[in-house]
């Protein structure tokens, strides 16, 4: 068979003594303290910004919802005005 051959054998690592090479702490990635607080500053202005954009577009949203309700609701009173009148018309035939 083309297979039945000796499995080769893979090299095996070679260790390197621990002493030879410096292998520096792991960070925790935690900014330090002035920058974390600039960038907490900028993050709360943006968050103000944000908000001071939407509360107004959102009113302005609001008060044309309210509008709208508003005009629906007289055009439907106006639809029942004429269906009332169409059927006394009919009842009056």
């Amino acid at each position: 068979m083309a297979t039945a051959g000796k499995a080769k054998k893979l090299p095996s690592k070679v260790s390197v003594p621990n002493s030879d090479y410096y292998i520096p702490p792991v960070s925790l990635g935690v900014a330090p303290p002035a920058e974390s607080v600039g960038e907490d500053i900028v993050g709360w202005i943006a968050a103000l910004i944000l908000v001071g954009l939407m509360l107004p577009l959102l009113g302005l949203l609001y008060v044309d919802i309210l509008e709208a309700k508003h005009e629906v609701k007289a055009q439907v009173e106006k639809v029942e005005k004429l269906r009332r009148e169409l059927e006394q018309k009919e009842r009056e035939k």
